[in-house]
């Protein structure tokens, strides 16, 4: 995920040794503007979650999974980020940013956008990290494409259709083309922080 650069707040962070929920309500009580990034050893590898802050809220967040390529956003990416602040092994970054800053990244990432109601920030507890999330991660890539497909109105693509009155025979050409580049879209790796 793309993200400013931002002034570095805390880096380096040991994981076990923070009070996640603190450390939220601390940034939240001080009308922090910028992100938290936390990067954990899962199952498959390294997993990193952000948590996008705008004034007294959180705004929006991210989840990845480098090694199945797959990025969670939104109530999906917080419950992954919970759950990683369980972790015995990762860091904790911060970095601040302008609300400008917040505002664009959310804009272009609507799918992030996820303000956590003020009874879930009240309850706010981490467990011992879990690996089924992963896994249940993993599962949503074919659930994805097809409402993805459905979405841009692409629901069927690649599939034969009969042929219409009036020489329609080759109106599905072009859907093998549709397909690829749907495919492209869905393996494009995203960029790395800048």
């Amino acid at each position: 995920m793309n993200l400013p650069s931002g002034a570095p707040v805390k880096t380096g962070i040991d994981v076990a040794s923070v009070d996640f929920p603190a450390l939220l309500h601390e940034l939240l009580k001080k009308g922090f503007s910028g992100y938290l990034c936390i990067a954990v050893q899962g199952a498959g590898g390294i997993e990193e979650g952000t948590l996008l802050f705008d004034g007294k809220k959180i705004s929006g967040g991210f989840y990845e999974y480098f090694k199945h390529n797959k990025i969670l956003m939104g109530k999906d990416a917080w419950a992954r980020v919970l759950n990683a602040a369980g972790a015995e092994q990762g860091v904790v970054d911060i970095y601040q940013l302008s609300s400008e800053q917040v505002e664009l990244v959310l804009a272009f990432n609507e799918q992030a956008i996820w303000v956590p109601s003020e009874k879930e920030l009240r309850e706010l507890k981490t467990a011992s990290f879990s690996p089924a999330l992963e896994e249940q991660a993993k599962g949503m890539r074919k659930e994805e494409k097809e409402d993805l497909l459905k979405k841009y109105k692409l629901a069927g693509v690649g599939e034969p259709r009969k042929a219409e009155a009036g020489g329609a025979a080759g109106a599905v050409a072009g859907a093998a083309g549709a397909e690829e580049a749907f495919s492209a879209l869905m393996e494009k790796k995203p960029g790395a922080k800048q």
